[in-house]
C-alpha cells in the first residue's frame, strides 16, 4: 500500500511540475493600445454581445418567401437625399394555424400593406416593433392556406421611404468630387450585411430566407444605375419627367443581404462577351477611370475570377442567366469591401491603382481583397452559413481564397509567407483569451449587435488557418474535391459545418487520406474540435535526447496568465522536424494526438533540435523544455538556420515573444532564443520579430529601459537593412524586398538609430518639394512621416495640400498616415480641425487613420490631442458623440502614473460633460495604469539581457531523466451533428485540475 501512495503521490508531482506553470495571480496583458478600432483586441471589452432571448429577435419560420418584385425611387433634390419604394413579396405558409405574417423592417415609414392570393385580397392589419425590427402583418379573420405538396402563394405588397442614411448601413448617401476643385456630387450606394436589407426595404432578412428579386430603379435621367444583373430595359418614369426607370433581370437565389444598388454619376470598364453581353466591368467617378485607375482591378480581377471558376468547377455565370460582375468603387463604405452577388462593392483605395502612386502594400490589398469578394461568390452566395453563429463558413473560406487564390495569379505577392504573420499569428493571439469565441455555435446571437459581433478576428482569421490546416490534413487534390462535392451539394442553399465536415470526410476516405491516423480517426471530431471550441492549444515538449521519447502535453493558452485553468483537449495533427531529419517541405501530419498527455518517438537519440508544426500548418503554439529551446537557440545561431523553414523561424519569434508576454517564459531567456535575428535578413521572421519589439517598446515607452532595448533592435536589424538599404534598388526591385523594406523602414526611422534613415527621407522629400521628383511609391511613409518631423511646419503644409488636391485616394490615406508626425503644434492643431470639422474633407470611414496618426506620431502628440478635446469638446463630439472613442487614443497612450492621474482627474470634473462615456473613460485610463505597473514586473527580465546581451547555451549536458508518461485520459466521445454549442462534458475538464485526473486514472488502472 504505501509504494501505491508514493506512486500516486509521484504521478501527482510529475503532472504538476511537467508544464511551466503559469503565475499564481491573475493578471492581463491587453490594455488599451491594442483595443483601438481596428486593432487586434477591439471586442476585447465587450466580446460577443451574447443575448440571453436571442431568439426573441429570429424571425419565425411559419412563412417563407419564393420571389420580391422591388421598386426603388431615388431623390436626389432634398436635404438629406430620401427613397422610396414598393415590394411585393410572393410567400406561402410552412405550417397549418398561420395567422401572422413576420417580417424584419428599421427605420422605414410604411406606407400602405396588403395581402392577396390569386386575385383575393385577404384583409391584414399590421404593427411596428422596433425594439426587435419587426414588422407584424396580421390576418384579421381565418389563417393562411397550406398545401405542403403545392405551396399556396401569397402576395404581399408594402410602399415605404425613408431619408437616406448617413451611417453607411442600407441605402446610404455619398458625395464625391470628380476632381479636387469641383462641385459634389451626391449618390446613393447600399450596404446590407448583415441586418440592414430592413434599413432599405421590410423582408425576411435573415440568411436562410433565400428567394429570387426583380429589381426597378427610378433615378434621375443624369444618373446611371447598376444591381446584382444586367439591366433588362430602361424606360420613361410614368408622370415623373426627368427619370427613367432601369429593369434589371431577375437574380439568383439568395440572401437579402448580398442585393445591392448603386445610382451616381459614375464612369464605366467594360468586358462583354461573344455576344456583346456585358459580363464584367469597373464602375468609379469619371476622373479616376480616365487616368487608368480601373485597369488593374479590371485586368486581374477577371485572371482571379477565372482561377476560381477552375478551382471549384462552377463556373461563375451559370447561377443565373443574367449574372454580370460589376467592381464598383465608392467613396464612403465602412465595411471596406462587400460580396454582394453581381454588384461588388469596395472602398476606392481597395480598388483602384494607379502605378505612379500607388505602394505595393496597396496594390497588394487590391489583388487579395478581390480575391476575397470573389471567392465569396460561391463560399457565403451560393452555399450560405444558414446562421451568423457560422460565419466563418463565409468569411474563414474568403480569407484562405484572399491569400491563396491570389498567389495562384500574383505570385510574386508573397501571399503563403504573409498568411503566416498576417493571418496565423494574428488568430492565435486573438483566441489566447478567456472569452474568445468559438467559431461555430456561438450562444446568445440574436440582435443586430450580437450579430455584429461575430464579425471578428477568429471568424476571419482563424477560421482561415483551420482551413488550411486541414488543407496539408488532406492534401490539396483531396481537400479540393471535398469542397466541390460540399458547393454542388448545397448550392443555393444555407450550410451548417456538419455538411462541409462530412463532405470533406467522404472523399478523404474515398481517397485513403486518412488511413495512416488509424480507424478511430474521424475528421468530423477533429475538425469539430478546432470550431466549437473557443481557444487554441499549446503543445510543451519535453525530449528525452537518449531515448528519442518525447512527451507532449496539450493546453489551452491564455495571452494573460500562460493556461487557462479549463483544460481543453483537441485533435491534433502534429508534423516535426529534427536536425537528423530536417525536411520541412512535407507537410502532412504524421501523428495525431487526442490526449491531454501523449509520447512519441522522435526517430533518433542524442542531442539535437527537434521543431514540431512544419511550416506552421497546424493551428497551435509549442513550447519545449529548456535544453531542447537551447538545441534550437544554437541552431538558429549557426550554419543550420538555412536548415529551418523561414515560416518556421517567424512561428518561433512569434511564440517567444507570446510566452514572454504571457509569464511562461522569462524575457532573458525569449530575447537569447531571438537573438538569431543579427543573422537574419529573410520577410516573415523579421515582421514577426517586428510585431513583437513593437508591443515591448510600447510597453516600455516612458522608461529608462525604451533606449537600450531600441538600441538592441538597431543592433539586431544591422544586416538586414544594410542588404535593404532605404532606396530602392532599381525601378524593377523584387515585391518583397521592397515590401520588406516598406515595414522596417518606418520603424528604424523612428527609433533613430541610424542616421541615414531621416537623411534619406529629407532628402527624397526635398527632391518632391524642390524639383517636383516624386518619391517611390513604397518609400512615401517613411519619407514623408520623417521629412515632417525633422522639417518646419511649411513642409506640412505642403504636405497638406497635396492630400487636398491628389486625385488618386491611395495616396491620400497615405497622406493621412503621415501628417500627424508634424513636430507642429500649430499644425498638429490644423490637422486636428480639419478631422473634425464637417467639410467634406476628411471622410467619416478615414477617422479612426488620422486619428491614430494624430495622436501616436510623436510622442508629444498625445498630449496636445487631449489639449484640442479639451479646448473644442462641441467640435470633437459633434464629429463622434460617443466621447469615449477620441479620448481612447489620448488615454491609451499615457505613460506615467502622473498622467494617469491628471486625466482621471480631468475626466471627473468634467464627469457630466461626460456623461454616459465617463465610466468609458476611466477605464481606458485605468488599463494604462495597469500596463505601467506590468511594465514594472517585467522591467528587471528585460534588463537582464539587455545589460549582458546573448549567453552562449550549453548543448552537451547530460539530457534529462526518462519520465514515465501521465496515464491516458478518457478519449472524446463520438460527436454528432451539431445541432447544440455545448460539447460533451468529457471533452472539457473544467474543474480537476491534471494532477486529480492524473490520480484518478492510476487508481483505476490498479484496482
Amino acid at each position: 500500500m504505501a509504494a501505491m501512495k508514493l506512486l500516486v503521490l509521484a504521478v501527482a508531482c510529475y503532472c504538476a511540475y511537467a508544464i511551466p506553470q503559469k503565475q499564481s495571480k491573475l493578471k492581463t496583458t491587453i490594455f488599451g493600445d491594442e483595443k483601438l478600432e481596428g486593432e487586434i483586441f477591439e471586442k476585447y471589452d465587450v466580446a460577443v454581445a451574447y443575448d440571453e432571448e436571442a431568439a426573441l429577435y429570429r424571425l419565425p419560420t411559419t412563412t417563407k418567401p419564393t420571389h420580391y418584385n422591388i421598386l426603388w425611387a431615388m431623390d436626389f433634390t432634398t436635404d438629406p437625399q430620401t427613397f422610396a419604394g414598393t415590394v411585393e413579396i410572393l410567400l406561402y405558409a410552412t405550417q397549418t394555424e398561420v395567422n401572422q405574417i413576420v417580417l424584419q423592417s428599421a427605420d422605414l415609414t410604411i406606407g400602405t400593406v396588403t395581402l392577396v392570393q390569386d386575385t383575393t385580397s385577404v384583409p391584414v392589419t399590421y404593427v411596428e416593433e422596433p425594439e426587435y425590427e419587426f414588422l407584424r402583418i396580421n390576418l384579421v379573420t381565418g389563417t393562411l392556406a397550406y398545401d405542403a405538396t403545392n405551396p399556396v402563394i401569397y402576395t404581399l405588397t408594402i410602399t415605404f421611404e425613408a431619408p437616406m442614411r448617413d451611417d453607411m448601413y442600407g441605402i446610404y448617401r455619398s458625395w464625391f468630387r470628380n476632381n479636387y476643385n469641383d462641385e459634389v456630387s451626391w449618390m446613393a450606394s447600399t450596404q446590407f450585411q448583415a441586418t440592414a436589407a430592413r434599413k432599405a426595404f421590410p423582408c425576411y432578412d435573415e440568411p436562410s430566407f433565400k428567394a429570387t428579386f426583380d429589381v426597378t430603379i427610378r433615378r434621375p435621367t443624369a444618373y446611371s444605375s447598376w444591381s446584382a444583373t444586367r439591366i433588362a430595359s430602361t424606360v420613361e418614369s410614368t408622370n415623373i419627367p426627368g427619370y427613367q426607370d432601369d429593369i434589371y433581370h431577375r437574380t439568383p437565389i439568395m440572401s437579402t443581404y448580398l442585393l445591392a444598388l448603386i445610382v451616381a454619376e459614375y464612369g464605366t470598364l467594360e468586358v462583354t462577351n461573344d455576344n456583346g453581353e456585358l459580363i464584367y466591368e469597373v464602375i468609379a467617378r469619371p476622373s479616376a477611370l480616365s487616368t487608368g485607375q480601373g485597369q488593374y482591378a479590371l485586368e486581374v480581377g477577371q485572371e482571379l475570377l477565372a482561377e476560381m471558376n477552375n478551382h471549384t468547377d462552377y463556373d461563375f455565370y451559370s447561377v443565373a442567366d443574367h449574372i454580370k460582375m460589376t467592381q464598383a468603387a465608392i467613396p464612403d463604405f465602412s465595411a471596406g469591401a462587400m460580396e454582394n452577388w453581381g454588384l461588388l462593392t469596395y472602398r476606392e483605395a481597395y480598388l483602384l491603382y494607379d502605378p505612379d502612386h500607388t505602394t505595393n502594400n496597396y496594390k497588394q490589398l487590391i489583388a487579395y481583397i478581390l480575391s476575397h469578394e470573389i471567392a465569396h461568390m460561391w463560399f457565403g452566395n451560393l452555399v450560405t452559413c444558414d446562421w451568423w453563429d457560422d460565419l466563418w463558413l463565409n468569411e474563414g473560406f474568403a480569407r484562405y481564397y484572399q491569400y491563396f487564390l491570389t498567389h495562384w495569379v500574383e505570385d510574386y505577392m508573397g501571399l503563403e509567407t504573409r498568411f503566416i504573420i498576417e493571418q496565423m499569428h494574428t488568430a492565435l493571439l486573438s483566441d489566447s483569451t478567456a472569452n474568445a469565441h468559438p467559431l461555430s455555435s456561438t450562444p446568445g446571437i440574436g440582435s443586430p449587435a450580437s450579430v455584429s459581433g461575430m464579425f471578428t478576428t477568429l471568424s476571419y482569421n482563424k477560421g482561415a488557418a483551420v482551413i488550411r490546416m486541414t488543407e496539408h490534413l488532406l492534401g490539396f487534390e483531396v481537400h479540393r474535391t471535398g469542397l466541390r462535392n460540399y458547393l454542388r451539394n448545397k448550392q443555393f442553399e444555407t450550410a451548417f459545418p456538419i455538411d462541409l465536415f462530412t463532405a470533406l470526410e467522404e472523399v478523404a476516405q474515398a481517397a485513403g487520406a486518412l488511413s495512416e491516423y488509424g480507424p478511430d480517426f474521424s475528421l468530423v471530431e477533429y475538425y469539430r474540435s478546432f470550431t466549437y471550441q473557443a481557444g487554441h492549444p499549446i503543445l510543451y515538449v519535453q525530449v528525452n535526447h537518449q531515448t528519442g521519447d518525447m512527451t507532449i502535453h496539450q493546453r489551452r493558452f491564455d495571452i494573460n496568465n500562460g493556461y487557462l485553468d479549463v483544460n481543453t483537449q483537441w485533435i491534433i495533427p502534429i508534423s516535426f522536424s529534427s536536425a537528423s531529419d530536417p525536411d520541412f517541405n512535407n507537410t502532412k501530419p504524421t501523428h495525431i494526438i487526442r490526449k491531454a498527455v501523449t509520447v512519441i518517438n522522435r526517430g533518433s537519440v542524442g542531442d539535437e533540435w527537434v521543431l514540431f508544426n512544419k511550416q506552421q500548418t497546424g493551428y497551435y503554439r509549442v513550447n519545449y523544455d529548456d535544453y531542447t529551446w537551447d538545441l534550437i537557440t544554437a541552431a538558429l545561431r549557426g550554419e543550420a538556420r538555412t536548415q529551418i523553414h523561414e515560416y518556421n523561424r517567424a512561428q518561433i519569434v512569434n511564440d517567444v515573444f507570446q510566452y514572454a508576454r504571457s509569464g511562461i517564459m522569462s524575457y532573458t531567456k525569449a530575447l537569447n532564443i531571438l537573438s538569431f535575428l543579427e543573422f537574419e535578413t529573410d520577410y516573415a521572421p523579421w515582421v514577426a520579430a517586428m510585431t513583437g519589439f513593437t508591443w515591448l517598446r510600447t510597453r516600455l515607452t516612458g522608461t529608462i529601459y525604451l533606449e537600450p532595448l531600441e538600441a538592441l533592435i538597431a543592433q539586431w536589424s544591422t544586416a538586414v537593412m544594410a542588404d535593404l538599404t532605404y532606396y530602392p534598388s532599381s525601378d524593377s526591385e523584387e515585391f518583397m524586398r521592397s515590401y520588406l523594406r516598406w515595414q522596417l523602414a518606418p520603424i528604424m526611422c523612428q527609433i533613430n538609430r541610424d542616421p541615414a534613415c531621416r537623411a534619406a527621407a529629407v532628402s527624397q522629400f526635398n527632391a518632391l518639394k524642390t524639383s517636383n521628383v516624386e518619391v517611390y511609391p513604397d518609400n512615401r511613409a517613411y519619407v514623408y512621416c520623417n521629412a515632417l518631423r525633422e522639417g518646419t511646419e511649411e513642409d506640412f503644409y505642403v504636405l497638406r495640400t497635396r492630400f487636398v488636391t491628389h486625385n488618386v485616394y491611395t495616396e491620400k490615406i497615405l497622406l493621412l498616415q503621415t501628417l500627424g508626425c508634424t513636430r507642429s503644434a500649430d499644425a498638429l492643431n490644423v490637422f486636428l480641425t480639419d478631422i473634425f470639422e464637417d467639410n467634406q474633407l476628411i471622410r467619416r470611414q478615414d477617422y479612426t487613420t488620422a486619428l491614430n496618426t494624430a495622436a501616436a506620431g510623436n510622442e508629444e502628440n498625445t498630449q496636445i490631442f487631449f489639449n484640442f478635446i479639451q479646448n473644442n469638446y462641441e467640435l470633437v463630439l459633434q464629429a463622434y458623440p460617443n466621447i469615449a472613442t477620441p479620448l481612447s487614443y489620448v488615454s491609451s497612450r499615457l505613460r506615467t502614473e502622473a498622467e494617469v492621474d491628471a486625466f482621471q482627474q480631468w475626466a471627473t470634473q468634467n464627469q457630466a460633460l461626460l456623461g454616459t462615456s465617463y465610466q468609458v473613460v476611466m477605464n481606458g485610463a485605468e488599463s494604462a495604469r495597469l500596463s505601467i505597473q506590468w511594465t514594472a514586473g517585467i522591467v528587471n527580465d528585460v534588463n537582464t539581457f539587455l545589460t549582458a546581451g546573448y549567453q552562449p547555451v550549453l548543448t552537451t549536458t547530460q539530457p534529462p531523466p526518462t519520465e514515465a508518461p501521465t496515464p491516458d485520459l478518457e478519449p472524446m466521445p463520438e460527436l454528432i451533428q451539431p445541432e447544440t454549442p455545448d460539447l460533451p462534458d468529457s471533452a472539457v475538464t473544467s474543474i480537476l485540475s491534471m494532477t486529480v485526473l492524473a490520480m484518478a486514472a492510476v487508481f483505476h488502472y490498479v484496482v
